[in-house]
């Protein structure tokens, strides 16, 4: 039975079940639609912190205007694919590891010693494995490309071999009982997809630790006159403080104020970015016409290579616009706004399909201003980096928010030191919350999907969820505190779009035809910005990663270098 679209219901007990019994009609006009926004709103708080604030700006730094349409192309072609797994959401109801572990290619029976045990000896290892090239890096600047690949020879195949070593000893002492007590049938399906998630997951404590630094560095920067405590402290105490709000279960207010703050924080910053015109550091007309050149050779700042440039770049195309995490996660805030219950599961007759393309109208317009929101404040960070930071300055490691904090007072004087300190500490804070938010739903359904929680326990996955924002958290604290340098955590977790966005990018072409009900599917335009975006993901992370490296040894050189 329908329902008037005025006011979101309650939310029943499990937000992620549907039937054909309980709908909602979609809101029609643009009043009513807006009050059902959201999904794609809140992703802007978890994309401005690491992408626009820090990676972008760094861009800006390191190249001037030369790379401005790159920075454009990376805001506005990851949208129409975020979009289509959208609709693949409201189609079928199912989450998004659920619909990429349908993917065609190698898939089994769940092996018995694949586990929260095993899991947990994975995680920690690999943080071992981070901290031996941390301590026993050296120090100078006489280390060769040669050792530092030795080294992470050494320690990545130690690492595999304590992998090994426990999946045996766990089949071997831990596990005899279900072994032998669970038939193979029994055990769910594990797709390809669900092992490379598992991998590149590893990975992403390396980006949280980033961005709950960067909020400690603000924190230490802005607070050093009166506390004189590290920034690794204080990203400490933001986690605690980050997971106390999580676990209390008051999210909806708590986004709702960081969105507002979020908000106005992005306003300031292009305030500065129109009061540029009355400092030394004007923007120009033939500045702004450069960065659409389409070039790819610039002249990179003070101290700078080209290979220092090009994996910044892939460092920026991962940190902004809708990233691969972000992706997944707007489809589980889709689920817990609401689109996919209220289309109703999936029923023959026009009734459902007219009310399925209503919610998909709906998802549509949220994404498309979330795309506008993120695509203005990207530029606006990007001018304020080559305006003022090129070509003397490259934010890198402790110093990072100490060099950002001059966009703001170049600008605006020096009285907005303070306004950038509480600013930057806002907009990566919100990053924290929000990102912790949407990997403890995703890595509740991961272990759903293996079987190591019953997926239509719904209470059982809120207990997880609850657990992994304690252990996230505490991951990235760790992994900062080993590295300290959140431009350089970005760059390395930006290697996991080289892998995750050609899967993104081809595998939602793939759904868009095989799985979504055919009476659902894109029209001629959608259709046609999906495939050119979904193949050019498959394209630019791969061929910008390899191109990077190359560089970056001195395995190519650029004309005129």
């Amino acid at each position: 039975m329908s329902q008037p679209p005025s006011q979101p219901p309650s939310q029943p007990p499990d937000p992620y079940a549907r039937d054909a019994e309980s709908f909602l009609e979609p809101p029609r006009g643009i009043g009513p639609m807006m009050g059902w926004l959201g999904p794609g709103l809140i992703l802007v708080g978890s994309i401005v912190g690491s992408g626009e604030l820090i990676m972008t700006t760094k861009l800006g730094a390191q190249a001037g205007f030369v790379l401005l349409w790159f920075v454009v192309l990376s805001c506005v072609i990851k949208t129409p694919v975020q979009a289509e797994l959208g609709r693949h959401v409201i189609s079928s109801g199912e989450t998004v590891l659920v619909m990429f572990n349908k993917l065609p290619g190698p898939r089994g029976r769940r092996p018995v010693w694949l586990g929260l045990p095993w899991l947990t000896i994975v995680v920690f290892s690999s943080l071992f494995g981070i901290a031996a090239l941390s301590w026993f890096s050296p120090t100078g600047t006489d280390d060769t490309a040669g050792g530092w690949l030795l080294r992470l020879a050494l320690v990545g195949l130690s690492v595999l071999a304590t992998w090994f070593v426990a999946a045996y000893w766990l089949v071997r002492r831990w596990q005899p009982a279900q072994r032998s007590g669970e038939p193979e049938a029994e055990r769910p399906l594990v797709g390809w997809f669900l092992w490379v998630y598992l991998g590149c997951q590893l990975v992403m404590f390396i980006n949280s630790g980033a961005v709950i630094g960067g909020a400690g560095q603000a924190l230490e920067l802005g607070l050093r006159n009166w506390i004189s405590l590290e920034s690794w402290v204080w990203t400490v105490g933001i986690a605690v403080f980050c997971g106390l709000l999580l676990l209390s279960g008051r999210y909806s207010a708590l986004e709702r104020g960081s969105l507002v703050m979020v908000s106005l924080f992005t306003l300031t910053t292009l305030v500065c970015v129109v009061l540029l015109g009355r400092t030394e550091h004007a923007l120009q007309g033939s500045e702004l016409l450069s960065g659409f050149s389409f070039s790819l050779i610039g002249s990179p700042g003070e101290g700078v290579s080209h290979g220092d440039v090009a994996l910044t770049t892939l460092g920026m195309y991962a940190a902004t616009g809708i990233g691969t995490w972000e992706m997944m996660h707007y489809t589980y805030w889709c689920v817990e706004k609401g689109y996919a219950r209220h289309a109703g599961a999936n029923q023959p007759g026009e009734a459902w399909v007219m009310r399925a393309r209503g919610w998909v109208r709906v998802m549509y317009t949220d994404a498309l201003l979330t795309m506008v929101v993120f695509t203005i404040s990207t530029i606006c960070f990007f001018i304020l980096g080559a305006s003022i930071l090129y070509p003397d300055y490259d934010p890198n490691g402790l110093e990072t928010l100490r060099l950002l904090q001059r966009i703001f007072t170049d600008s605006l004087g020096s009285w907005a030191a303070a306004l950038f300190v509480i600013g930057g500490f806002v907009v990566l804070f919100s990053t924290t919350f929000s990102g912790t938010a949407g990997t403890s739903r995703l890595v509740a359904d991961a272990m759903g999907v293996i079987g190591v929680l019953d997926a239509k326990d719904y209470a059982a996955r809120l207990r997880f969820s609850r657990i992994w924002i304690v252990f996230g958290l505490s991951m990235g604290c760790l992994t900062y505190y080993l590295i300290e340098n959140p431009p350089l955590m970005l760059i390395i977790s930006g290697f996991v779009s080289v892998v995750m966005y050609p899967i993104f990018g081809l595998g939602t072409i793939y759904l868009s035809y095989r799985r979504v009900d055919p009476r659902l599917r894109p029209g001629r335009l959608a259709s046609t910005l999906l495939w050119i975006c979904g193949i050019s993901l498959a394209i630019i992370s791969p061929v910008a990663a390899a191109f990077g490296v190359a560089l970056k040894q001195g395995w190519i050189v650029l004309p005129g270098t």
